[in-house]
């Protein structure tokens, strides 16, 4: 701040980009036309990158609301909880701290009345998710749970027929995981598509009967389970 007291913005502008990236740029045309260009992508990186840190950093000072796994994932990667989880959840536990990132920042999106902090955090959530998803194929332990979280989120955003796939992608890899059915047809309800939601049900308690979770929510829509 002191040196951009004593430079003009341009000149401002340049001394910090450099002082970013650590390199010299050219002056004149040149030099103003890279600044512009390096400005952009600067500031178009940092914004989400600053989001995913924060989430990052909130969620290992907050476990108590998380999995157990989350916790246990804080102790790092040499600890007996560590190889444990690794055991059972498979290779992709390496990469928890990024889904425990994510379950903790859909917390903060279902919790918080202020929209724009919600949207942050949602976007939160689906980057994480993506970054998961690329370690975690349909054999992985928390394949119907992760997408069945980045269901909800894709939804919570405005895309449900991106939703809608990911709830799809758990029902085929996993028939019987319950909450993929019970939030698509959480989704089919706020599409007023009650129809749907009771076809999913449906098919939900087919696969899993005496689900307690899908007899409550085809009790709602006045069907009997």
């Amino acid at each position: 701040m002191r040196l951009c007291k004593k430079l003009l913005q341009s000149q401002c502008d340049v001394a910090i980009i450099e002082g970013l990236i650590k390199v010299k740029l050219p002056t004149g045309v040149i030099g103003g036309a890279m600044m512009r260009i390096i400005l952009f992508f600067v500031i178009g990186i940092s914004i989400p990158w600053h989001s995913l840190m924060a989430a990052s950093l909130d969620w290992r000072q907050n476990t108590q609301t998380l999995p157990p796994y989350c916790k246990d994932r804080v102790k790092g990667i040499n600890s007996a909880e560590f190889k444990r989880w690794k055991s059972t959840l498979g290779d992709a536990f390496i990469h928890a701290h990024h889904y425990c990132s994510a379950i903790f920042a859909e917390q903060k999106a279902r919790s918080t009345v202020n929209q724009q902090e919600r949207q942050r955090w949602l976007r939160t959530v689906l980057g994480e998710m993506q970054y998961v998803s690329n370690h975690c194929p349909a054999r992985c332990a928390l394949y119907p749970e992760l997408h069945s979280r980045w269901g909800w989120a894709l939804g919570a955003v405005g895309q449900p027929a991106e939703a809608i796939k990911h709830f799809q992608l758990v029902i085929r890899a996993k028939p019987k995981y319950a909450p993929a059915y019970a939030k698509l047809s959480d989704l089919y309800i706020e599409l007023k598509q009650p129809d749907d939601a009771r076809r999913v049900l449906g098919e939900g308690l087919k696969a899993k009967p005496g689900s307690r979770m899908l007899q409550k929510r085809l009790r709602k829509l006045g069907a009997d389970p």
